[in-house]
């Protein structure tokens, strides 16, 4: 005959192990992660359309914590380098998947890197890409190569102070001497000649 008394008592040790679980979750599940340790991350660009792998720009990115979901650590990121640009990363394991955005939302960046060094100064690698809304299939600034290093800390202690000091910053020159426009560190005159190329392209097929 069914026993209610014995079913309920085999639902307790069951029921603990769900509620450790959950509760192991609410941490960051993975290590190293982007924030323990230091949340602030330098990003290298290389232009993966070159045969020398031409350096780009550097920028820096500040990783807050933004809860779990399933396996998953969850992040929002904002450069502290590049005005208005920030975005939403997860991790899964060693493997972080990033985007975001810049310039109104006009401007779109997506990554794909793993970290491969376990240290204060943790590094990975991966790629880099970077496109601009233009109406029709988007305007592609560059897919490049990225190496990211944790330096440190971030002035910002939350992510909300992060979003306002971001707001603030003022863009930088390039190794061209050019003002950057987007992250990666084209100029508006590169891009515009970028935008040429397409157009040139899109209109011979």
């Amino acid at each position: 005959m069914f026993s209610r008394k014995l079913y309920l008592t085999s639902l307790i040790p069951a029921t603990l192990i769900l509620a450790g679980s959950m509760a192991a979750n609410a941490i960051s599940p993975h290590h190293p992660d982007l924030v323990k340790d230091g949340n602030r991350w330098l990003v290298t660009a290389y232009d993966d359309s070159t045969t020398t792998h031409t350096q780009w720009a550097t920028q820096g990115l500040c990783f807050y914590y933004a809860g779990t979901r399933g396996t998953q650590q969850l992040y929002y990121w904002v450069s502290d380098t590049f005005p208005d640009w920030n975005g939403r990363a997860t991790q899964e394991g060693d493997q972080i998947f990033m985007h975001g955005d810049y310039a109104k939302d006009v401007g779109h960046d997506g990554f794909e890197w793993q970290i491969t060094t376990v240290s204060p100064r943790s590094e990975g690698y991966g790629h880099w890409k970077e496109w601009r809304e233009d109406g029709r299939l988007g305007l592609t600034i560059g897919f490049a190569n990225a190496k990211l290093t944790r330096v440190g800390k971030c002035v910002s202690i939350t992510h909300a102070e992060a979003v306002e000091l971001g707001s603030r910053i003022e863009l930088r020159l390039n190794a061209n001497k050019e003002l950057m426009v987007v992250p990666s560190g084209l100029s508006e005159r590169q891009v515009l000649e970028l935008e040429k190329e397409d157009q040139s392209t899109q209109a011979a097929q």
